[in-house]
């Protein structure tokens, strides 16, 4: 049993969130046995006659709320009377709802700490952690099944690094690259560090092997981040590994083994294969089918020369 927490760290709120969205890949009855029957048995489902207006309408008005400090007190009992709506609306309205609670729990750290929240992670942790173990398990062969599938030529164009064809897209790409690099100064700047964080994260994951990647910057920001928020730097990792094992989480589930490949070699060009970085083991395992079968059709020198 799951020990109940004395308050929800937004790494982990972001990992139960990447949990139900891939639990609503895997099938309603997945969806039932993992997050719907757990929260049921914890108690969140209340008599119809009590439930309020619509999941949608519940949460504008907690998004309303939480603009207006006189009404912060309210915001976790709300959210708890999402979850109950959502459980009688149908699974969809249910996973958005759960999705909703955590995410917010991950802005506001007050409701972080609530009785709702710790109650709520308490009910779906373990359920959704299982869940995870088991599609991590059944992934690797998946993903060795996926890869064989694939022809030599798919496999040298998932590990060619992005080209830029043409000037109009370089200069679209250092655009957006520079742009999206401003909102962080401006999210740092106003000490946002919850969207300081999400920014980054993309900037990060999506212009990592760019050219115009601005890494030295990255480390500068990094280090005063840190000094304002202790931990800052780990759990930016810890969310970057959360969001690309998702995506090649995802890409296996979706038999997409090229989109997979891909999420495999960003992981590798970002934690440079520290022992020590969250689901290293699970991408290692992946890695390491990825390159026997690439060695067992001979492309290592293909790869090689391509890159």
């Amino acid at each position: 049993m799951t020990n109940k927490r004395a308050f929800i760290s937004p790494e982990l709120a972001h990992e139960l969130v990447k949990n139900i969205r891939l639990l609503a890949l895997s099938g309603k009855r997945n969806f039932r046995q993992y997050l719907y029957d757990p929260l049921v048995y914890a108690g969140w489902e209340r008599d119809k006659a009590h439930l309020a207006a619509s999941t949608g309408k519940l949460m504008d008005k907690i998004q309303e709320d939480s603009a207006d400090p006189a009404y912060q007190h309210a915001i976790a009992l709300h959210c708890k009377r999402l979850i109950s709506q959502g459980l009688a609306e149908g699974l969809s309205a249910l996973g958005d709802s759960c999705i909703f609670f955590l995410e917010k729990m991950q802005e506001e750290p007050n409701l972080a700490a609530s009785n709702e929240a710790t109650d709520f992670v308490l009910a779906v942790e373990k359920p959704l952690k299982d869940f995870a173990k088991i599609t991590s398990d059944n992934n690797e062969k998946k993903f060795e099944e996926s890869i064989l599938n694939l022809s030599a030529e798919d496999v040298k164009a998932a590990f060619e690094p992005i080209r830029l064809d043409g000037t109009r897209k370089k200069v679209y790409l250092e655009t957006e690259l520079h742009t999206l690099y401003q909102q962080v100064l401006v999210a740092t700047k106003s000490n946002n560090l919850v969207k300081c964080k999400k920014l980054l994260s993309r900037y990060i994951i999506t212009y990592n092997e760019s050219e115009n990647y601005n890494k030295s910057e990255v480390e500068t920001l990094l280090i005063a981040l840190d000094k304002r928020e202790n931990g800052f730097r780990q759990n930016l990792w810890d969310s970057l590994a959360i969001e690309i094992y998702y995506s090649v989480t995802r890409g296996i589930m979706e038999g997409n083994a090229k989109k997979a490949i891909l999420g495999i070699r960003k992981y590798a060009y970002i934690f440079e294969g520290d022992p020590n970085a969250k689901f290293y083991y699970e991408i290692d395992g992946l890695e390491r089918k990825l390159y026997g079968i690439i060695q067992a059709k001979d492309l290592m020198k293909d790869l090689k020369r391509g890159n």
